[in-house]
């Protein structure tokens, strides 16, 4: 699949701001099913600053800074990507490890630190009330660990329904969980909750997937939306992805712009903003199946 991402990024301030420092994880990477073949970054009004990094976990990030008035941030990211399907497709999951060896794995000297620091608790994957025993009905004893995995993959598909507007990003867990709502943000974090609970490895995947409109309706243009999903760690596997809020193993559909313990480590744009008024974001995202779209 070849796709193309068009993710612009709107700040608008009732006063003119005079300074402002931002990160932006937007930039997709290389792994071995997902090549990039273009990426470009347009700032408006251009930063007086620009510097792309590479942080803890791996991924890219651009900061950059804007030190002049302006009433109005804009932030274009455009990719063009090739995805394959990945390794874990053709996995069987009745013949991965069960998944308390996988748990007794990660505490031998094999496992290194940069996968054992994914089973701990972070800023929003909390081990709240019942979330174990949510688990458990999924991880049973001695049942293979991707099998397992794809189980609760369908029961948080089918127990919670997607609820734009239902949750923001400072909503507690609990809450999620109570009320069985959320997005794709709040379905990965309950997710790695599950996992991590139960002393596994899990890590939350920042990226985007295309939208399908309804049968006989047009696909709107800037309608696709950031989303999130999980990787868990599996010995002689590594990290295998899967997407609750479709209910999915992750495919040549997903396309992986960053991993991190939660979405506080991979936000798509924040920073800091010098200014005396309240102010607007407005975000659209437009993912296009190249392949598809020439074809037409």
């Amino acid at each position: 699949m070849k796709y193309q991402v068009i993710h612009i990024t709107d700040y608008i301030y009732e006063f003119p701001a005079t300074l402002c420092h931002n990160l932006m994880f937007q930039i997709p990477q290389d792994t071995d099913f997902q090549k990039v073949e273009k990426y470009v970054c347009e700032i408006s009004p251009k930063p007086s600053s620009e510097m792309e990094r590479m942080d803890f976990f791996g991924n890219k990030y651009l900061y950059f800074s804007v030190e002049r008035s302006h009433k109005k941030l804009t932030v274009t990211s455009q990719s063009i990507l090739d995805l394959q399907q990945p390794a874990w497709i053709a996995i069987h999951p009745k013949e991965t490890m069960p998944w308390e060896k996988v748990v007794d794995w990660l505490h031998t000297v094999e496992a290194t630190n940069d996968i054992r620091q994914y089973y701990l608790e972070s800023n929003h994957v909390q081990f709240i009330d019942g979330v174990k025993d949510y688990a458990l009905k999924s991880f049973t004893p001695g049942r293979p660990i991707m099998e397992a995995m794809l189980d609760l993959n369908k029961r948080i598909f089918d127990d919670f329904a997607f609820t734009p507007g239902f949750t923001d990003i400072s909503t507690p867990l609990q809450k999620v969980f109570e009320h069985k709502k959320g997005v794709c943000q709040d379905f990965a974090h309950f997710s790695l909750a599950c996992l991590r609970v139960l002393g596994l490895a899990a890590r939350y995947v920042s990226g985007y997937i295309e939208t399908i409109p309804p049968p006989g309706k047009p696909k709107l243009i800037g309608s696709d939306a950031s989303h999130a999903w999980i990787a868990v760690y599996i010995p002689e596997h590594g990290w295998v992805e899967f997407d609750s809020t479709n209910n999915l193993l992750v495919n040549d559909k997903h396309i992986r712009v960053a991993v991190g313990r939660d979405f506080a480590d991979v936000t798509p744009l924040k920073g800091i903003v010098y200014s005396g008024s309240e102010q607007e974001m407005k975000v659209s995202v437009d993912v296009t199946n190249l392949e598809e779209s020439e074809a037409i």
